[in-house]
């Protein structure tokens, strides 16, 4: 119980610190005191297509990631192309066993984003995911830095 329970501050730690210092501004210029992103103030990346981009990914990964019937092998080897280095170096703290099977439930919906980052809410028949993902440059694929489990 024990070293789950260090596995688990393991994986969050991991996946938290990277977003602490984050730049989500458009500009380039976050920071302390700084306005954020329009985005992240309307909830929307933009535009219809870049929103419904962001969501389908989301909830792909989320879908994948909820399977606790599946050995960690073939768990790891489906999710592994949706995701970030960061999120692949932690998949060997997290049993697939100890997740709760889902099904995307309702629609998905953006909660902050920018070109480059983006946090978006699916709710399934186990509670609400959130998804955070990132992406080099506008117009290039989603990549999965974080999956928060309900």
């Amino acid at each position: 119980m024990r070293s789950r329970l260090l596995a688990a501050a393991a994986i969050l730690t991991i996946l938290v610190l990277p977003a602490c210092g984050a730049d989500d501004s458009p500009d380039g210029a976050g920071g302390a005191g700084s306005k954020p992103a329009a985005a992240a103030e309307t909830g929307t990346l933009g535009s219809e297509e870049a929103d419904t981009l962001a969501k389908e990914t989301a909830e792909r990964v989320v879908l994948l990631w909820a399977r606790p019937d599946l050995p960690l092998n073939q768990w790891v080897a489906e999710l592994r192309p949706q995701l970030s280095p960061v999120a692949l170096s932690v998949l060997s703290f997290v049993d697939p066993s100890s997740l709760k099977p889902a099904e995307v439930e309702g629609e998905s919906r953006v909660m902050a984003g920018s070109p480059a980052r983006v946090v978006v809410a699916v709710p399934t028949t186990a509670g609400e995911y959130r998804v955070t993902m990132s992406r080099e440059t506008e117009g290039t694929a989603w990549v999965v830095d974080r999956v928060s489990s309900p």
